[in-house]
């Protein structure tokens, strides 16, 4: 058939199909609709129909179907081909009578000259809203809808293979078959083991929100029960803690130490002795080591994470307790306070806990005045403050609050402390210690003793951290545990209604008026968001966020503090059971009373002082390899190229192996009765990674326990070793070994060299040869090389003795920087310790762009997670990008933010969300490197080295970090 009589035949079929678009596209189009009155819903269907497979619909076409008429929307697929001769459309109305939508044609097909054209063709299809008769309650087949929701259903599929942890999707999928009646597809992202998820809810450091996602899976696709709660708190035993006999140590140190005294903090006497207690000198170090540590677990958080959000928790500290930190640093500054304590109950600071500030005044009257300054302009932000008074053991207590807790201050005096609160119960307890009404720190025996061991420092820029027994023991307890598990299920809860309201909005374009509304249209169901704490749920209409009556909101959650526990279910206590398995066959045997000096400076040193553990095998382990005696560690005669560096005094016993495992070495030994003894060795060795090019990237980040076939679960200390094979083989690497007779060492490397000469033999299956002979000398330092093969792989060691140290390296290039970095003035004072670990940023050359790409890379997945969530809020609120901070904090607690500081906008022409540094998923790129000004690159600039040392004494493990800062803007 030619081709004038098929567009004949084909234009007379148009023709007789009566369409809106004959004379737009060459093919038919049906529209149907129902519509239900009592469900509130309208859709409808577009179906395109080719006539037959003629040439034109051979080629690559698109169509799409938009609407600019609000009472369009939800239209899917978003963009379709034909299949066979079909091609269908599904979306919502909403109004009556008629409305527009506009169906584009899109074919792709080459010119004569091999370029791609594109031919795009529009038209507009009117669709007829119909009215439901008096007698029925609907109009049109059901299977319309269903259909449609089908369709959204796929859509939201597809986006988290691009995006597999956004909540809100995720919520939409899992409730489809309440509100829809359509099973979903299935969620792309595998949900973690109940195992996994149960560590999970009880872990210190999980984060409420890092979950989330599980327990809304959980919640909502699990017909479980929470049960009864038959069983008093009481019955449950916390873990079997052993603790050291503090009475008796302190006793004997201050009878064996003449110059050892108790030097426990004045203010700690208001401190209860189960909180933690952070004290400094001056408002403005603790602002400065508050901002490093902030820093820091915002760019490490999204190295293993990859998030980029802002909790902005100092910003809501600030708010609720009414203080300002500035005007505190400058009240220190004058004279005015001279001491500030930090504590509280529990370390869940970003989901909400108490938080008590206590400054020591020297000025009253000059502290009273900014007090009041401060406390006026609280009342200019927030007009529904409420401020009353009360009365607690002979201390007036000043309440400041609003309902919503953004405000939730209590201050009370007590001698010349003020003392700042966010939580009455709180507050209670520091008037209690204050009078000795309960424990207090000032007199708790671990604490007292551990002051002997680590004193606090006078100076302006130094702080003191103390976690005590009794801390730790209150945070693994029954009540404690179980109250934080409950509220983070009550948090799990709480997003999910929000995402239920956001599903809401995304069919009836406004937030609803309440929760029942929500329940009432299937949403949400009442039965799966039970507070477990026993709080009725609500939905804020003016703020657009729900609320629970006794955990209050996201981002404000009421405080443990102020939360009991009396009863709990029997599935309660068997999880805690579970974790006290957990916790006793690994925490147990690390946590103890952790002691933390701060010294606030160029050089940021923490000191922490960590008593033995009472009975842990971890602490014997530990101890058992490294000799009981420091050595001196001196970083200056280390190569400048070594980017990672470890120093170990395993004792002269260890060392031996170390060097008998060097392949020929023990032959040699063997057949020298004066070097069999081995007594010429020292007692440390070491391992260094030096710059240089890399293939092969190992993440630290991502290790973790995996099953493996065949050898089953790879502990992540293994899968640590194995990169630190590779990395051996993939970076130069060099090892020094201690001797204190140079001659006997120097005798050692001649006889090698002679006797290791192409020796053979085999490893398994495989052949090896051993190659050893002597260089020319370098700056009169004799220099050898081991050379191994095994089959075709062979390895060099270039050996020299510096400095009372063998030397092996795999470049001699290395061996040559060890040498010439052995004539370097030597530190005055080195650190005496068994183990020390070093990181030198300012050795980086070679892989300066592999880890700078490294970071850029995740900072780019980071900023990526959070598009799709600035899209959602874009579109559903039809809001400015700048305005959505305020909309995620209502919903989830967090802000967005791009980690290279990036700009977030809508693309008009792709409809997407895109940032201007890392674009979005389905157009990604990133820059080479950093971004110079952005946190990270400031953050990664701003570390010259970090150096951690660790010295057992015999009361004691100290762990001293110092961390070389460039001040350098």
């Amino acid at each position: 058939m030619n081709h004038s009589i098929a567009h004949a035949m084909l234009f007379c079929w148009i023709l007789g199909g009566a369409t809106a678009l004959a004379q737009e596209f060459p093919f038919q189009h049906t529209v149907e609709v129902y519509r239900s009155d009592e469900d509130e819903t309208i859709a409808f269907s577009l179906r395109l129909e080719q006539p037959f497979l003629a040439e034109e619909f051979e080629k690559s076409n698109y169509l799409r179907l938009r609407s600019s008429d609000p009472n369009a929307y939800l239209i899917y697929p978003k963009e379709t081909k034909f299949h066979q001769k079909h091609a269908e459309f599904y979306g919502r109305l909403k109004g009556s009578g008629k409305v527009d939508v506009q169906l584009s044609y899109e074919t792709v097909s080459e010119n004569l000259d091999g370029s791609r054209r594109v031919q795009v063709r529009e038209g507009t299809i009117t669709l007829a809203i119909p009215d439901v008769p008096a007698d029925r309650k609907s109009v049109g087949p059901r299977s319309i809808f269903e259909d449609w929701a089908r369709q959204q259903n796929e859509h939201f599929a597809r986006l988290l293979n691009y995006y597999p942890d956004e909540s809100f999707f995720q919520y939409c999928l899992l409730q489809s078959k309440a509100r829809y009646g359509v099973d979903p597809p299935a969620i792309p992202k595998r949900m973690p083991t109940q195992d996994n998820l149960e560590d999970g809810l009880y872990k210190l450091f999980t984060g409420s929100l890092a979950i989330q996602e599980s327990l809304q899976r959980r919640t909502l696709s699990s017909s479980t029960s929470r049960g009864a709660y038959t069983r008093h708190v009481s019955e449950i035993s916390p873990p079997r803690i052993r603790s050291l006999d503090y009475e008796d140590l302190l006793k004997q140190r201050l009878d064996k130490e003449n110059d050892v005294s108790v030097q426990v903090h004045e203010i700690s006497k208001l401190v209860p002795s189960d909180q933690y207690f952070l004290h400094f000198n001056s408002f403005a170090s603790l602002g400065e080591t508050v901002d490093l540590a902030t820093q820091w677990g915002d760019d490490l958080v999204r190295l293993s994470k990859l998030t980029a959000q802002d909790n902005r928790l100092l910003a809501k500290l600030e708010e609720q307790l009414g203080i300002s930190r500035s005007g505190m640093e400058q009240l220190f500054a004058q004279g005015v306070a001279t001491e500030v304590a930090v504590t509280g109950s529990d370390p869940y600071l970003l989901d909400g806990t108490d938080v008590t500030v206590i400054i020591r005044v020297k000025d009253e009257q000059a502290f009273a005045k900014q007090l009041k300054g401060w406390v006026d302009e609280e009342h200019g932000r927030h007009p529904d403050l409420v401020q009353r008074d009360f009365n607690y053991r002979g201390h007036q207590v000043t309440a400041r609050y609003t309902s919503d807790r953004l405000v939730s201050a209590f201050t009370t005096r007590h001698d010349d402390y003020y003392v700042f609160s966010n939580s009455h119960r709180a507050i209670r307890r520091i008037v209690d210690a204050s009078l000795g009404e309960i424990d207090r720190l000032h007199d708790a025996a671990d604490y007292r003793y551990i002051s002997t061991l680590m004193p606090p420092s006078a100076d302006a820029k130094s702080g003191y951290y103390f976690a005590s027994d009794a801390f730790i023991r209150r945070i693994v307890a029954p009540a404690a545990k179980i109250s934080q598990k409950r509220r983070v299920e009550c948090f799990n809860n709480l997003v999910m209604q929000n995402n239920a309201s956001l599903f809401f909005r995304l069919e009836y374009g406004r937030s609803p008026n309440s929760l029942s509304e929500m329940i009432e249209k299937r949403f949400i169901a009442a039965d799966r968001i039970t507070c477990p704490h026993g709080g009725a749920y609500a939905f804020d209409a003016d703020s657009d966020t729900c609320t629970c009556s006794l955990h209050n909101r996201l981002r404000y959650l009421t405080p443990n503090a102020e939360l009991s526990v009396l009863k709990v279910s029997a599935d309660e206590a068997a999880e805690y059971e579970r974790y006290k398995t957990r916790y006793q066959s690994f925490w147990q045997k690390v946590f103890d009373p952790v002691a933390t000096r701060i010294t606030v400076a160029p050089t940021m040193k923490l000191e922490t002082c960590v008593l033995p553990m009472a009975g842990s095998t971890y602490d014997q382990d530990v101890r058992g390899m490294v000799d009981q005696n420091p050595q001196p560690i001196d970083v200056a005669t280390i190569a400048p190229s070594a980017v990672a560096s470890m120093v170990m005094v395993p004792g002269r016993k260890n060392t031996a192996q170390f060097l008998m495992a060097i392949p020929g070495v023990s032959d040699v030994v063997s057949e020298d009765p004066t070097l069999t003894d081995l007594e010429w060795l020292g007692d440390r060795v070491s391992l260094h990674f030096c710059d240089g090019e890399i293939v092969f990237e190992i993440d630290p980040t991502q290790l973790s326990p995996i099953q493996l076939p065949f050898v089953g679960e790879a502990p992540a200390m293994w899968q640590a070793l194995a990169g630190g094979l590779i990395l051996t083989a993939n970076m130069p690497v060099y090892a020094t070994i201690d001797v204190e007779n140079d001659e006997k060492a120097e005798r050692l490397l001649e006889q090698f060299s002679q006797r290791a000469f192409l020796k053979s033999g085999h490893v398994g299956p495989l052949p090896s040869k051993f190659d050893a002979y002597r260089l020319p000398n370098y700056r009169d330092h004799e220099m050898y090389v081991l050379s191994a093969r095994l089959h075709a792989v062979a390895l060099r060691l270039h050996i020299a003795l510096v400095n009372d140290q063998l030397v092996l390296a795999t470049k001699p290039e290395i061996l040559r920087e060890v040498i010439d970095a052995s004539s370097n003035a030597p530190s005055q004072e080195p650190s005496q310790a068994q183990l020390m670990f070093r990181l030198n940023h300012q050795a980086l050359d070679k892989l300066q762009d592999d880890v700078h790409l490294h970071w850029a890379e995740k900072s780019r997945l980071a900023c990526h997670r959070n598009i799709i969530s600035i899209y959602n809020f874009h579109q559903l609120y039809d809001a400015p990008i700048d305005q959505i901070a305020t909309l995620s904090e209502a919903k989830y607690g967090i802000r967005y933010f791009c980690p290279e500081d990036g700009e977030y906008s809508f693309d008009e022409g792709s409809s997407q969300v895109v940032c201007s540094v890392h674009g979005n998923r389905e157009s990604s790129r990133q820059n080479p490197g950093l971004n110079p000004n952005s946190s990270s690159a400031k953050f990664i600039e701003s570390i010259d080295q970090i150096i951690v040392y660790l010295r057992y004494e015999q009361e004691a493990m100290i762990a001293t970090v110092e961390i070389d800062r460039n001040e350098t803007p």
